[in-house]
C-alpha cells in the first residue's frame, strides 16, 4: 500500500515536471534566449595577475553563442596601476565575454563615476573598453567637484590619469 502511495506521488511530480529540471531559456519569460541564469553574480577581470576591473550583479543570465553576459542590479570596480578605483552603479548592464568590453545603464537617474581625487561625474550610460583602459558616452554628463559642476554630452577618459574630455556642448560653473 505504502509502495503504491510513493509510486502515485512520483508518478504525479514527472506529469507536471517537477523531475525534470528545465534550463533557464526554455522557461517562459525568464533569461530569455540565454544558455544559463546566475543569481549573485561575480566577474573579475586580470592582465598580467593584476585586477583590472571587477562585475558584481544581482543577477545574470549568459548567452554563449553571442559571447554575452547580460546583468541586473550592477556594480563596477576598475582599478588603475597605482591603486586608482572608478566605482560604477546601473540597473542593467552587457559584459562581452571576448573583449571584455561593457556597457552599463541606469533607467531612471544617472550612473554615478566616483573618483578617488573627489570628482564625481554623472551620465545614464556608459561604455568601457577594455583594449584602450577607457570609459566613454555619448550621452549628457555632468561632472561635480569642489567648487566646479560641469555638463556637456558625451565623455571619453582615462581611468589611469583620471582625464576627461566632454565632447560637446560644455558648460562649467564655478562657486566658492
Amino acid at each position: 500500500m505504502v509502495l503504491l502511495g510513493i509510486a502515485a506521488v512520483l508518478a504525479l511530480l514527472v506529469g507536471i515536471g517537477v523531475g525534470t529540471p528545465k534550463r533557464a531559456a526554455e522557461i517562459p519569460g525568464v533569461f530569455k534566449n540565454a544558455d544559463a541564469g546566475i543569481e549573485g553574480f561575480s566577474f573579475v577581470q586580470t592582465r598580467d595577475g593584476k585586477m583590472q576591473w571587477k562585475v558584481q550583479a544581482r543577477r545574470a543570465r549568459i548567452v554563449e553563442n553571442e559571447s554575452t553576459a547580460v546583468l541586473e542590479d550592477l556594480r563596477v570596480t576598475l582599478f588603475g596601476e597605482e591603486g586608482t578605483q572608478m566605482i560604477l552603479e546601473g540597473d542593467e548592464g552587457v559584459v562581452d565575454t571576448e573583449s571584455h568590453n561593457f556597457t552599463l545603464k541606469k533607467r531612471e537617474g544617472s550612473i554615478p563615476i566616483h573618483l578617488e581625487s573627489g570628482y564625481t561625474i554623472y551620465t545614464n550610460q556608459l561604455q568601457w573598453t577594455d583594449r584602450n583602459q577607457e570609459i566613454s558616452t555619448d550621452a549628457p554628463v555632468t561632472i561635480h567637484g569642489d567648487g566646479i559642476e560641469i555638463t556637456g554630452v558625451g565623455l571619453r577618459g582615462a581611468l589611469e590619469t583620471e582625464t576627461f574630455t566632454i565632447t560637446k556642448g560644455v558648460r562649467a560653473v564655478v562657486t566658492n
